[in-house]
């Protein structure tokens, strides 16, 4: 594993440096790397590579590939991953807010712990079997997505939005604060933990002693 401490702005364009000028990084680590906001990345890939209290908020990333990587206590806020794939991809204790999941390549493989996700919107995105545990996830929306058979334990879903959204087998044991009505999504051996699971009589007009 090669260390990489000095900034990245070493492999930007001459004429244009806001846009990376390299085309593949493989099997190397990036600490520390402050980028600044809006920096290009243009049809770059990672493979096998992993970032560690990196802060690379706001960074455009427009048709790149991340591929078995893995972020550490990195600052991702409103990254921009247009046409960007994320295949096997593993994000710890980061920040991931105000981001447009919908807007990424297929396949979008992911794992999420212990993040912040507030704000992302993952409306339509295929997120089967993949995994969001104990994080932040509040005013999220995950209208038409495909949770089933997700791993989103202990995760608080404050505001977040669900609509006509696959949460057959997902297991929200001990979620708290989603709101999610039973009529407008496909639940199916959805496992939920009490006493939240009262929440989606919310709908209802009745009272609970």
């Amino acid at each position: 594993m090669v260390l990489v401490k000095s900034s990245l702005t070493m492999y930007m364009k001459k004429d244009s440096p806001d846009i990376l000028d390299y085309e593949m990084f493989e099997d190397e680590m990036f600490l520390d790397i402050n980028l600044p906001q809006h920096t290009k990345f243009v049809e770059v890939e990672f493979c096998d590579c992993k970032f560690v209290n990196c802060k690379l908020s706001k960074v455009n990333f427009f048709n790149c590939r991340f591929e078995r990587c893995s972020f550490t206590n990195c600052d991702l806020n409103s990254i921009s991953v247009k046409h960007t794939v994320f295949d096997d991809v593993l994000f710890e204790e980061s920040k991931l807010t105000g981001i447009q999941w919908a807007e990424t390549g297929i396949p979008l493989d992911v794992i999420f712990r212990q993040c912040s996700l507030n704000y992302c919107s993952f409306i339509n995105v295929d997120l089967k079997g993949t995994e969001i545990t104990n994080c932040k996830v509040k005013e999220a929306d995950f209208s038409e997505a495909n949770l089933s058979r997700a791993d989103c334990r202990h995760s608080d879903f404050t505001g977040t939005r669900f609509v006509n959204t696959n949460l057959e087998y997902t297991d929200l044991s001990d979620a708290s604060n989603y709101s999610i009505h039973p009529g407008a999504n496909k639940l199916k051996k959805t496992v939920f933990s009490s006493p939240d699971v009262l929440s989606l009589l919310d709908v209802y007009d009745i009272v609970i002693k």
